[in-house]
């Protein structure tokens, strides 16, 4: 029977450690196989006899295999950490070894060695690496990095921050990615059109877990998964890649800003450990149905544009919203949203709504958007008060009524509908811009007495030719 690596493990007994080290060495040594050779490694790592250092050593720093090089690593970690010449060589591996894994191993094996010699291998590393890239930021960083105190045991911090200053090097100057560091700590990671198939693509990325911003739009990913770890992660940005499905987002308690747009998202689901949301972006997507939301207590912001909802449901527990954009939908009635009492805007523009209603408990409304609809009358605006902006653009509306009530409106936009006359105005104080293009609109009336009117346009109306002079000699902006 040929004497493979396995045979030699399941024999050792007859074969002797002593001859099945010599066998071991030369599968490493002369194999083809890369499976064969790292299990001759491994076994002989695990029969070693502590007199095979230098073999180690040199798989270590250069054999052609990555796998094999971080294998030998470990074995040196793990038998070899007393050995005299172990520390010259992970001091070697930091400044020297182009390769992040042998080096994060490097700051793992000196940690676990834990002498005042390790540490101040360490400090050395880090002190050379910041004041070469973060020379003006040095006061972000743990002052005990700079003082020359050796600890008995090495501070956990000072590993993190090896390993943190790493991987910054490692993406930012091989990956390209755009990276924030505070205080030692990963703040931002942006991987933004990089052709990712899914987040773990990112090499070493769940060493990355105190990130706050993930920025992960233009990619190519397909599943949402590999976040578990991210507890403190604050803004997750995912929009334009290929999901199809919320999920695996339960763990990012802290998430307060999720944004999906531009993917192929059919259902809004598994959102209810997200209690923490304050800005759900899901516009660009195949959404039919509002749902999957009734958790989310503290949304401030919900984004549904461009979607094919037909119904304004299920916003009732979001008593939280301050902005619901709701436009390029297939929307025929306004409902659902009596319950929204903090809605300062709401956005509902292209759609297909023919009447203004449903709309009188939004008394903190401040800005309305109905333009591209089917609406004929302005009308049961009574009670929104507080509106500083509304848009009614190209509708079907032919009379300008409706409006005497929103005292404090500054801006309205009229244009491109069936406007004959200006009128209905008397009481908009307030009105600062004015917008009626593309009407119908022959005389112009003077508009001397809304004092705040700066803006006014007219163009493409049918006015007389004194209308039109009263209208340039009066407006700055014909």
């Amino acid at each position: 029977m040929e004497l493979n690596p396995e045979y030699i493990k399941e024999n050792l007994s007859q074969i002797g450690i002593k001859e099945a080290i010599t066998l071991l060495k030369e599968w490493i040594n002369s194999s083809s196989y890369l499976y064969l050779r790292k299990k001759a490694l491994k076994t002989l790592g695990s029969i070693d006899n502590g007199k095979n250092f230098n073999l180690f050593e040199q798989l270590f720093l250069s054999d052609e295999s990555l796998e094999i090089r971080l294998i030998s690593g470990k074995i040196l970690k793990e038998k070899y950490y007393s050995n005299k010449k172990i520390e010259p060589l992970l001091k070697y591996t930091l400044n020297k070894v182009d390769n992040i894994k042998q080096k994060i191993l490097a700051v793992k094996t000196l940690s676990s060695i834990d002498k005042p010699s390790s540490l101040i291998i360490l400090k050395e590393y880090l002190n050379e690496f910041i004041e070469t890239k973060f020379k003006d930021k040095i006061k972000e960083f743990s002052s005990e990095i700079f003082f020359p105190q050796y600890k008995a045991s090495i501070p956990k911090s000072i590993v993190d921050t090896c390993i943190n200053i790493i991987l910054y090097d490692y993406y930012v100057n091989k990956c390209g990615y755009n990276v924030t560091i505070r205080n030692g700590t990963f703040i931002l990671l942006n991987c933004e059109g990089f052709g990712l198939t899914s987040p773990s693509e990112i090499v070493e990325f769940k060493r990355v877990v105190d990130i706050e911003h993930l920025l992960l739009q233009r990619n190519n990913i397909e599943r949402i998964n590999g976040l578990e770890h991210f507890k403190k992660l604050r803004i997750l940005n995912l929009s334009n890649n290929n999901i199809k499905k919320i999920e695996n987002l339960q763990s990012l308690i802290n998430l307060e800003e999720l944004i999906l747009s531009n993917n192929k998202i059919e259902k809004i689901e598994n959102l209810n450990s997200l209690k923490n949301l304050r800005k759900l972006s899901l516009e660009f997507n195949a959404i039919r149905r509002i749902e999957g939301l009734d958790n989310l207590n503290n949304l401030e912001e919900l984004n549904l544009s461009n979607n094919h909802v037909l119904e304004i449901k299920n916003l009732d527990k979001l008593r939280e919203l301050k902005k619901l954009n709701l436009s390029f939908n297939e929307i025929e009635k306004i409902s659902g949203l009596q319950k929204l009492t903090c809605l300062t805007k709401l956005q509902l523009n292209a759609n297909k709504i023919h009447l203004i209603k449903g709309l009188n408990a939004l008394k903190s409304l401040k800005g309305l958007n109905l333009s591209n609809n089917k609406i004929e009358q302005i009308k049961n605006l009574e009670n929104l008060t507080s509106l500083k902006k509304i848009e009614l653009s190209k509708n079907r509306i032919q009379k300008m009524e409706g409006l005497n009530n929103l005292v404090n409106l500054q801006e309205l936009f009229l244009d491109r509908n069936y406007i004959k006359e200006l009128e209905g105005m008397e009481n908009l104080n307030s009105l600062i811009i004015l917008f009626l293009e593309k009407n119908e609109i022959s005389e112009y009336k003077n508009l001397d007495d809304l004092k705040n009117l700066n803006f006014v346009f007219l163009n493409d109306n049918p006015l007389t030719k004194e209308s039109w002079k009263l209208y340039e000699k009066k407006t700055k902006f014909p």
